[in-house]
């Protein structure tokens, strides 16, 4: 289902003309309201039977999960709301990509389109397994063969655009040491902090008959595989470089954590897991800039990223502008 996810439009749940009130629906015939027009992109047209069009597999779900009376739900009324906005902008920014694609001559080559439909159609089929799985995810979608290899399509030209878009994006080696010079100090520090491990066990007096041996110069990782009784007795009882400031520990064994000096090892420290024995190697009491060998991947992932937002965001409002695109929030019904 993932997959046919990343294929075809889909929402959280469906349309509010279902159970819309109030003068619009004196006003309007049901057949009015599918006619009335939510949105244009050049002279093309997006109605309401459009947008119910797209969400009717979502209305079935909702219907399966919460009964003919799903509609009686403030909290589903929202979200009904939220995903008709989302059908239509999806749907404005469909129509914009097709209409730029052949503007751009960017689906000549029909028979090399074909050939990646094809291809990704028959890959997406094949994760199924056979094709009663693969039939049954089409038709919880509300999907037919013929449908779905059109969506194919449009993701395929879609991506096409995207190419077009993204094709002046470029993040320079100079750009990453700029960001990391004027960020390091804020942004790539490591906090005080030390490799923690930990043994972990049900009662106290098997805690302290561990500490007992560990006192006696028994080794901390032998003793952590056999008694350790979480995931980490496979390695050592290892958990990692843990800063002392970690939200997501226990609070007593941090505070026993941040006590142990360099290669000590703790008393038994009682929480809502059992009992541990802590032991904290590698200490940086300071903080510590990141080298910038250890980010320079990280920040220039993240500029990339940033600079195709910021491309894909601008590009777009213009073509909205050259297309003349208008969006009737005000006429979801």
């Amino acid at each position: 289902m993932k997959k046919i996810k990343n294929i075809v439009t889909i929402v959280a749940i469906a349309s509010m003309s279902l159970f819309a009130v109030g003068c619009n629906m004196v006003q309007k015939t049901p057949e009015a309201i599918q006619k009335t027009v939510v949105a244009k992109v050049g002279d093309e047209k997006i109605t309401m039977a459009d947008i119910n069009k797209e969400l009717e597999p979502q209305i079935n779900q909702l219907k399966e999960q919460y009964g003919e009376d799903y509609l009686n739900s403030d909290e589903v009324k929202k979200q009904l709301a939220d995903a008709k906005k989302s059908v239509l902008n999806n749907l404005v920014t469909e129509k914009i990509f097709l209409k730029k694609a052949d503007e751009l001559k960017l689906t000549e080559d029909k028979d090399k389109i074909d050939e990646e439909v094809k291809k990704q159609f028959d890959e997406i089929k094949a994760s199924f397994g056979d094709d009663d799985k693969f039939q049954e995810q089409l038709k919880l979608a509300g999907l037919t063969e013929e449908k779905f290899t059109e969506a194919i399509r449009k993701q395929v030209i879609g991506q096409r655009v995207n190419d077009y878009i993204f094709k002046d994006v470029s993040v320079s080696d100079e750009d990453v040491q700029k960001f990391y010079d004027e960020n390091k100090e804020t942004q790539f520090v490591d906090q005080p902090g030390a490799k923690i491990s930990h043994i972990l066990v049900a009662d106290e007096d098997t805690a302290k008959e561990i500490k007992t041996k560990l006192n006696n110069g028994e080794d901390f990782a032998k003793l952590a595989g056999e008694y350790g009784t979480d995931g980490t007795k496979d390695k050592g009882g290892e958990l990692g470089f843990i800063e002392y400031t970690n939200p997501n520990y226990d609070k007593d064994f941090m505070e026993a954590a941040k006590t142990l000096g360099e290669g000590e090892v703790s008393e038994p420290v009682k929480t809502q897991f059992g009992y541990h024995i802590i032991k904290a190697t590698e200490l940086k009491k300071d903080q510590v800039v990141k080298e910038f060998d250890s980010v320079k991947d990280q920040i220039k992932s993240y500029l990339d990223n940033k600079q195709k937002d910021d491309q894909y965001n601008s590009t777009l409002d213009q073509w909205k502008k050259d297309l003349k695109v208008e969006i009737h929030e005000d006429k979801l019904t």
